[in-house]
């Protein structure tokens, strides 16, 4: 099956390759040239995307290509790598945590490294945000928010389901996620009128603004389990900021209209605002749900955090098994991305 395959450049990089055109060319390693044809590229279109460059190696914030080339990573892969590649402290974390137990699941058994890093997570964080559901994926972190917002309200008798989301928002590409993204100018427009219907508004910048959305909420009474927003910025629909005033403005309409305030800290969470730890501190703002992935590990491994705050946790406690949250990924609070994580922050408190 090698063949053209999908990628639409591949004939004429097997060609430059062949004659030497282009620097790098010869330098291509054979896992690149036998395997490019069986990868699936994200957000690519295959017929037309240009080859990918070969990385065969990192440190700090540079890549290097098999050609000998360097580059700086300005995207830190996607936002992930916060100590640069490599930091040897999350190294030597991951390479012990391999030596002895690298991963059992959560279902029936615990391990060190996820009671851990709960128990610190619940700590830095504000409030009552003390109970940790790990997972896998940003994506997955929010579709489990949106799980236990709806779950919270049917759990007391009430089918609450559809979420407030703005326009410009990002946060996921799950079936369930995308639903609350931005459904005209975000990436998943295609699917607009295939998903979940969500009442998606403007973010409220003034006190009109908060006016309006409180109508917007009031016409949608007993529909909305909750509130889903990038705190302080949109990140994938362009960098887009608001002030902490928008915040607590959604803080003053969910108490007021008794909904759930979901914040999506994955982008911004874990120093990358700057000022402090998470976007919701900087607001001086606690939601009831809160997301964490992508710096979790320091860029490292896959791992996510929905974080809910006690009055969340104790809406599933009952003697009825069926009100218990029914999630549960494999590779929930892995064990080596644990000890990454918790390394992490071992770096954010050593090194501020």
């Amino acid at each position: 099956m090698q063949g053209a395959g999908p990628f639409g450049a591949s004939e004429r990089l097997d060609r430059r390759r062949k004659a030497g055109q282009g620097r790098g060319m010869n330098d291509l390693p054979d896992w690149y040239t036998s395997g490019r044809n069986h990868v699936w590229l994200p957000y690519t279109q295959m017929q037309t995307v240009r080859p990918p460059l070969p990385v065969v190696s990192a440190q700090g914030t540079r890549l290097r290509l098999a050609d000998g080339r360097e580059l700086v990573d300005g995207i830190s892969s996607w936002w992930a790598c916060v100590h640069g590649y490599r930091h040897p402290h999350i190294e030597e974390a991951v390479q012990r945590q391999l030596q002895t137990l690298p991963h059992v699941m959560l279902g029936g058994l615990a391990h060190e490294q996820a009671y851990v890093l709960a128990r610190r997570l619940a700590a830095l964080l504000p409030g009552d945000l003390n109970h940790v559901f790990f997972s896998d994926s940003g994506s997955v972190a929010v579709e489990v928010a949106m799980k236990m917002a709806g779950q919270f309200w049917l759990n007391r008798g009430q089918r609450r389901v559809k979420f407030l989301c703005f326009r410009g928002g990002y946060h996921g590409d799950t079936f369930a996620t995308m639903s609350v993204c931005d459904p005209d100018e975000g990436m998943h427009s295609l699917f607009k009128g295939a998903l979940l219907e969500q009442v998606v508004v403007d973010l409220p910048r003034d006190a009109a603004g908060e006016a309006a959305l409180g109508e917007v909420i009031a016409r949608h009474k007993g529909e909305l389990a909750g509130i889903v927003v990038e705190p302080l910025v949109q990140g994938a629909g362009g960098m887009v900021f608001h002030d902490s005033f928008t915040l607590q403005a959604l803080r003053r309409l969910a108490d007021e209209h008794d909904l759930l305030l979901i914040f999506d800290e994955i982008f911004v969470g874990l120093g990358r605002l700057g000022d402090a730890m998470f976007a919701c501190q900087i607001a001086d703002v606690q939601p009831d749900i809160l997301t964490l992935s992508k710096a979790l590990t320091g860029g490292t491994l896959p791992l996510a955090a929905t974080i809910a705050s006690t009055r969340i946790h104790d809406g599933f406690l009952s003697d009825d098994p069926m009100h218990a949250l029914m999630h549960g990924p494999t590779y929930m609070g892995n064990a080596m991305g644990c000890a990454a994580a918790n390394a992490s922050l071992d770096l954010f408190e050593q090194e501020p």
